[in-house]
């Protein structure tokens, strides 16, 4: 699977989804139906998400994780 083919499954699931940002590796998943997004690294974390094999908490909660180390 492919990043696009990954994002069209998130979109045709309801989610906008940003075009991945270059610099960061990541792009930007607004959860359908509230006023979140989630920061989603291109390649497998993005694959997985699309697949169902991941959740948008447990990437968030990773996220939570990555600035608490950040500030540490």
């Amino acid at each position: 699977m492919t990043d696009e083919e990954a994002l069209d499954i998130l979109r045709a699931q309801g989610h906008f989804a940003s075009t991945p940002d270059i610099h960061s590796g990541r792009v930007t998943v607004w959860i359908q139906g509230s006023n979140e997004a989630v920061a989603v690294e291109c390649g497998r974390e993005l694959h997985e998400l699309a697949e169902g094999k991941l959740s948008f908490d447990e990437i968030r909660a990773w996220r939570e994780d990555e600035a608490a180390i950040r500030r540490a």
